[in-house]
């Protein structure tokens, strides 16, 4: 009896993992932390952004290995961010900021926010909204970032994106 129960469990264990849903992917990005409130960003509401053409890049989140994606195209993360109110007492308070930024696999990239802003990190900093003649909603690893002028391509992109926390150094 238990060897049967146990081998019900393991078929359904096993049929969820190959047939359920990607753990590599999310449909909203929310924005949490030292804000003045939380934000969310469902696939829909990333899309109305202005996207820019990317072209054709490596979009793999690793230095060893190469994923070539045509026609890419994205929002900077800086427009998404513009529109969140962050909780400080003086414009000064902002220098001691950073993103942390939250894969559903765990996986965390962490950005100051003078890199964001002052450097040209920010101004190629995205959320990819189509890749591949794909829009963003049928991206197999969505939501997906990419730092696009990395000297070492791929260990700051990140796939299936799920929060960027809001934080301050203590």
């Amino acid at each position: 009896m238990i060897k049967i129960f146990f081998t019900q469990f393991l078929f359904l264990l096993s049929a969820q993992f190959l047939f359920g849903q990607n753990a590599f992917h999310t449909d909203t990005l929310f924005v949490t932390g030292k804000v003045k409130s939380e934000w969310s960003f469902p696939i829909s509401a990333i899309k109305e952004y202005k996207s820019d053409l990317l072209g054709d890049v490596n979009t793999s989140c690793s230095a060893k290995q190469r994923e070539d994606s045509k026609g890419v195209k994205g929002v900077l993360v800086k427009t998404l961010l513009d529109t969140v109110e962050f909780d400080y007492e003086n414009r000064k308070m902002l220098n001691e900021f950073y993103f942390k930024f939250e894969a559903v696999d765990g996986y965390t990239v962490v950005y100051s926010f003078n890199e964001i802003y002052n450097t040209e990190t920010g101004n190629h900093l995205y959320i990819v909204t189509e890749m591949n003649g794909k829009e963003m909603g049928e991206i197999e690893n969505r939501i997906l970032l990419l730092t696009m002028n990395d000297i070492k391509t791929g260990n700051r992109n990140i796939k299936g994106l799920k929060r960027i926390v809001v934080c301050k150094a203590e």
